[in-house]
Formats: C-alpha cells, structure tokens, sequence
C-alpha cells in the first residue's frame, strides 16, 4: 500500500511541477526575445537596419553607439539631475508625512488620517494626462514653466501621494513600545522621529526611494509638455524623437534605449532586496 500510494503522489505531483517548468519557459522566452532584438538592432548600422531590419546574421558594429553617446549624454545627466532631485523632495516630505498617519493619539485625528489616505487614493485613480492643463496653470503663474525646476515640481507632485501610501506600512511596522519607552526618557517628537524612525525606516525609505527614480526617470507626459522647444529633453522625450511620423531610427532608438537603462539597471540590483520586501510588506498591511 505504501509503494502504491507514494508511485500514486508522484504521478498527482508531476503535472503540476511539468505545467510549472512550461509557464516559466514561455515567459522566459516572452520576454528575452524583444530584449534580444532590442540588442541586435542596436549592434546594426543604418544601412543594416533599413535593407535587413529581421536578419539575425550580420556584421555587428559600435557605429549606432558612437552616434547616439554625444546625444544621449546631456540627457541621461538631465535626467539623473531630475530624478534625483525629485527623489530627495519625495523622502524629505513623504517620510514625515507617513510618520504622521500612523500616530493616532485621538478618535478625531483618526479620523482627519482616514479622510487624508482617502485624498491620496483619490489621487492616484487621476489619469495622468488629466493633470496636464491644471499644473500648466499653475507652474505658469509661478514663472517655472520650461524650466527643469517646473519639471521637478510637476515628478514630485506626481509620485508624492504614491509614496506616502508605500511608506505607511513601513512606520506602522515599528513598535508602539518604542515611542512610549522613548517619551518616558523623555525625548520629545522630533528626537522621536530623528532617532528612532528614521533608523528604523532605512529599508522602506530606500524601497521608495528606488521606485521614485525609476519613476521619475521615465516619466514622459510631464516632461514634453512642461520643458520649452528646443531645450534639453530627459531619456524618455529622446526616445520618443527617434520616432517620426514617416520613419524611425530603429537602430539608434534600441541603442539609446540600452544606454540609457544602464542606471535603471544599476538602481534596481542595489536596491532588488529591498524593493521585494517592501513590496511584499506594503501588500500584507
């Protein structure tokens, strides 16, 4: 009986563990083939791209890199200047602002956070592009239109209430005993705060902080609408002039794009722990 039921529990498991290994074949394939094209494309020169754009056989050159650097320069340091700015305005603001819809010291201030986190949910259901006109209006009123500072205003507005959100379930994870034992040695809420969140809060203020960059630093809409013709474009507005309505550099567009995702790349294996853990945490509180 012993061998019968353990050849029985062998056949029941295989086809699960066989239905596993195809799912993860066909999503391997799914998406390293557009990658692997992306890296042929960018390996051809211009006349390879237009009279072979599918052959997998040909004479790869650094012509398409050599082209694309001196203009993907200026951008990828735009870039970076606004992402990392915005990414220091986000912690600055958001992480004290998380801090503070967790300590609910009275049924009224409970409820002013519940009507707060119902405001930042709000937000995020708003298209993007829906933003568009009301923030022209007002970075024109404060003269920040077509500059980079009008720029970092518009990134900023837009993932601030995302990282609030994200980083509430982190301050809710440390121990309401700290604070207590804390205010008993008499330290008071900015010693709290500076002390003893803040620490606490390394591995979520790096999560968000990560995902705020990669945000910002692909962000599109605000960035071809809020910087003036003819100025410096961000990586993402580059790439999209690479594309025109009677052709595209299909070339020069992959080779830009694996050029510019090198600090994407960077950010995301320095920060791949993190980034599962917090959003493993966000989704169970």
């Amino acid at each position: 009986m012993s061998r019968r039921g353990s050849r029985t529990g062998a056949q029941v498991g295989t086809p699960p563990r066989v239905l596993s290994g195809i799912v993860k074949v066909i999503l391997t394939v799914t998406y390293l083939v557009p990658l692997l094209w992306i890296v042929i494309e960018a390996f051809k020169s211009d006349n390879q791209s237009l009279t072979a754009p599918d052959a997998l056989i040909f004479a790869p050159t650094l012509a398409t890199f050599r082209t694309v650097i001196g203009t993907a320069t200026g951008s990828v340091l735009l870039s970076l200047l606004i992402a990392a700015i915005a990414t220091a305005a986000v912690t600055v603001v958001g992480v004290p602002a998380a801090y503070a819809l967790t300590r609910r010291t009275s049924p009224g201030w409970g409820r002013v956070i519940a009507v707060v986190l119902t405001i930042l949910l709000i937000l995020q259901m708003v298209p993007q592009p829906m933003t568009v006109i009301p923030l022209y209006g007002v970075l024109a009123r404060w003269h920040l239109l077509g500059s980079v500072t009008g720029l970092v205003v518009a990134d900023t507005a837009l993932v601030l209430p995302f990282s609030i959100l994200l980083l509430r379930p982190f301050a809710l994870a440390v121990p309401k005993s700290l604070y207590e034992a804390a205010a008993l040695d008499g330290a008071g809420n900015a010693q709290i705060f500076l002390r003893i969140v803040i620490p606490l809060l390394r591995n979520g203020i790096a999560t968000v902080a990560s995902i705020v960059f990669i945000i910002v630093w692909g962000e599109f809409i605000y960035a071809t609408n809020f910087l003036t013709e003819g100025s410096q474009l961000p990586v993402s507005a580059l790439l999209a002039e690479q594309i025109s309505i009677y052709s595209a550099n299909w070339n020069r567009l992959m080779a830009l794009a694996l050029l510019t995702s090198l600090p994407l790349l960077a950010v995301f294996l320095f920060a791949q722990r993190r980034l599962t853990a917090g959003l493993t945490l966000g989704a169970v509180r």
